[in-house]
């Protein structure tokens, strides 16, 4: 059986250690648990799930404006965690171009579907938020 193309690996020493090594298909970084509310002193599994919602989501939409050819932008896609019940994740989608209504519709669809989209939708809120528009 061929190896997995996509994989990550945690390490949790034991004791009372609160930083988990990761490896996520060779690069390394750590994962920290929270201690109490205060903020985290680094990455941490809600932040690594947020990320993984804007990167997929600003891939597709790059993959969206190449298809509508539409000139070069920038896009930036922001994802906050709020703890539930239920559990929250705002996303916001900010790209410095104007797109007509159609597009404008195209790329909200896109935008709610993108793969980890679809995997998360079932279990917890997604508000989206797109901010499309050139600077004035």
């Amino acid at each position: 059986m061929d190896a997995p193309a996509v994989w990550a690996r945690g390490h949790l020493p034991d004791g009372d250690g609160r930083t988990v090594a990761l490896d996520v298909n060779g690069l390394a970084l750590d994962c920290v648990v929270p201690a109490d509310d205060g903020p985290p002193d680094g990455a941490t599994s809600f932040g690594l799930l947020a990320a993984s919602l804007s990167s997929c989501t600003a891939m597709s939409v790059r993959t969206f404006l190449h298809r509508w050819h539409v000139p070069g932008c920038a896009v930036t896609v922001e994802v906050s965690f709020e703890a539930g019940p239920p559990p929250v994740l705002h996303r916001e989608v900010r790209l410095a171009v104007d797109l007509d209504p159609d597009a404008r519709r195209q790329l909200a669809t896109v935008v709610d579907s993108t793969p980890v989209t679809v995997l998360l939708r079932d279990a917890l809120v997604i508000v989206t938020h797109l901010d499309v528009g050139a600077p004035a």
